[in-house]
């Protein structure tokens, strides 16, 4: 998809800033991004650009940074920047700074000056980038400033469902026909059925955010939770809402972790392992989602952790904050919040997974514009714990069906 990069850039003059160099700062210089352009220089060699798309290909002066650079410092006022750096160093700075970067479907190589020496880098968006980009003490190799925008850039899921960098920002109108559900909760929302032929299959209108924030087509596992990570009810649900509304593209922004309560998934709860802050995780991974959609509506299957003595009486103070601040910091005073039953199996525990699923279908009666699932009828894989494939695909259809229902 090769659409005009942006219309408006910033004036020279606004972006004569310093540009930090990892030995140093010194007082910008410029240049301009083409193929063969010479933009560096440093103690060991001096690099070029190759490979450059033509989608980056600009007369536009950019302040000259050094090649080793692990800093970067923007003008103010930016709704997004692009930057190149390697995808793992990139991963890097998404999981310890939690950037909302945008990965594109496009590439840039540094070259040195003989061709033997070749550095490939992915391109990425910041929105709304800060006035500098620290990565010292959590990246290895250099990052590099490519283009500026005022007015913002946006990344489309295309027919391939690989983001390309396009301009002049989505309407609503254009985000509207694209939409987005928040996938929440602990492992069997994140699925842990196994993997059949009939989850191989895929529907062109469903798409799913992979764990690098691109859009790909759905295909189960589409969480990455655990090692463990199966069929959910994630893209069940996608394509009986795909069906619902034939004109629309749906897009699934899996963010569930295993084993987890309710209060680690509140806001401000610490950091839980490897997966850091959930609750921060889930809203950043949304505005990177909102990018390109608007969000209809968020499901929640969560509670095996939970429903014991205790837990079950401050559920409901715990669960009506959570969508509270969800759709506050979305900025979704509306969407609707549905949530699923857990899975009543083993003798040893009935008793309080039955009364956590009694108290949690008076969720209606707490929040507004809710709805709960139930799980009545669904097997278990073998485990007592876990819903089996094909319950997952059943459960998917009745989020549908009842996210359907919310007024």
């Amino acid at each position: 998809m090769n659409i005009p990069f942006m219309n408006k850039i910033i004036t020279t003059g606004a972006v004569a800033i310093f540009m930090l160099f990892m030995v140093g700062t010194v007082s910008a210089q410029t240049f301009q991004v083409k193929d063969g352009a010479w933009p560096w220089k440093d103690r060991v060699n001096r690099w070029k650009l190759a490979d450059v798309p033509k989608e980056l290909i600009s007369d536009t002066e950019i302040p000259q940074q050094s090649c080793g650079s692990r800093a970067i410092v923007f003008p103010e006022g930016l709704k997004d920047a692009v930057i190149g750096i390697k995808s793992d160093e990139a991963q890097k700075l998404i999981n310890s700074l939690k950037l909302p970067l945008r990965k594109t479907n496009l590439h840039i190589t540094v070259m040195s000056a003989n061709g033997k020496s070749k550095l490939p880098y992915s391109i990425f968006v910041y929105p709304n980038p800060p006035k500098k980009l620290n990565g010292r003490g959590r990246i290895s190799a250099g990052m590099l400033l490519l283009k500026l925008s005022a007015d913002g850039i946006q990344s489309t899921p295309c027919a391939n469902a690989v983001p390309s960098i396009t301009a002049p920002p989505k309407s609503l109108a254009e985000r509207s026909k694209f939409h987005l559900y928040l996938l929440v909760g602990q492992s069997n929302m994140a699925g842990r059925g196994k993997v059949e032929a009939v989850d191989l299959s895929i529907n062109p209108r469903v798409l799913t955010l992979n764990k690098e924030g691109r859009w790909v087509v759905a295909v189960d596992p589409i969480h990455s939770d655990k090692a463990a990570a199966g069929v959910g009810p994630g893209k069940s649900f996608g394509i009986e809402m795909a069906k619902k509304n034939p004109d629309v593209v749906i897009g699934l922004i899996p963010c569930a972790v295993g084993g987890t309560s309710v209060s680690q998934w509140q806001k401000g709860a610490p950091s839980t392992g490897r997966w850091g802050r959930l609750y921060d995780n889930a809203i950043r991974r949304a505005k990177i989602a909102m990018h390109d959609g608007v969000l209809k509506g968020i499901l929640w299957h969560q509670g095996e952790s939970d429903a014991k003595a205790g837990g079950i009486a401050a559920y409901q103070k715990k669960i009506t904050a959570l969508v509270a601040n969800f759709r506050k910091d979305l900025n979704a005073p509306d969407v609707p919040f549905v949530a699923g039953m857990i899975g009543v199996w083993n003798p040893k525990n009935n008793d309080p997974r039955q009364a956590f699923n009694d108290n949690l279908a008076n969720l209606p009666k707490w929040i507004p514009k809710s709805a709960v699932v139930s799980s009545e009828g669904l097997n278990h894989r073998g485990d007592h714990l876990h819903f089996s494939s094909a319950a997952q695909r059943t459960l998917g259809q009745r989020y549908a069906k009842a996210l359907e229902g919310v007024k």
